[in-house]
């Protein structure tokens, strides 16, 4: 497997940028809804879902093992496919933003979640927060996003706000409270 991740060692890499680096490679194609676990395995992270009945709390972790990334998503707490996606594309965001930057991997400790929401609350610390928004727009890209909605509404004018959310949920492969928070946070005024 190649690791690609090793192009992002050292620095800390947006949602934003890390799309834009995807959509240049010739040998992968992006396109929606955006495949999270595709991603990870091109770009050589590994990936597993084995059950750990010491973690059952866990939704998802990622850690460094032998030198290199692992994600861990609990298949007995992250069944829902739209959860799978939110956890698996919130850990990227640990390791794009919190582990990567880091120069020698062999001292990063664990990033364990016991809950990852996909809202803001302000009891959560800082890195949640910054994996929760790279999660948001990573699988939802506000480019992405406004493309499609302009659709739905040229489309089906008759449309409430409740069915275009529930609309691009179903693209997007988001929760409709996903979805919500995301066009929030694009000040879009629902």
């Amino acid at each position: 497997m190649e690791k690609k991740y090793i192009e992002f060692l050292t620095k800390k890499t947006s949602a934003y940028d890390l799309l834009k680096y995807l959509n240049e490679q010739v040998d992968f194609k992006l396109k929606l809804p955006i495949d999270i676990k595709e991603i990870i395995k091109y770009l050589g992270i590994k990936y597993n879902t084995k059950p750990n009945f010491k973690k059952i709390k866990l939704d998802g972790m990622i850690s460094i093992e032998n030198n290199e990334p692992v994600i861990w998503s609990n298949p007995m707490k992250t069944s829902i496919k739209e959860r799978v996606r939110f956890t698996l594309a919130h850990e990227l965001g640990h390791f794009m933003l919190h582990i990567a930057p880091v120069e020698d991997l062999s001292i990063v400790k664990p990033i364990e979640d016991e809950t990852i929401s996909y809202y803001r609350d302000d009891n959560w610390d800082k890195i949640e927060m910054e994996a929760n928004n790279f999660a948001s727009q990573f699988l939802m890209p506000s480019a992405m996003i406004t493309e499609k909605a302009t659709k739905i509404v040229t489309e089906k004018p008759n449309f409430t706000k409740i069915e275009i959310i529930e609309e691009l949920s179903n693209i997007f492969t988001v929760s409709t409270t996903a979805m919500t928070y995301r066009l929030k946070s694009m000040g879009v005024n629902l």
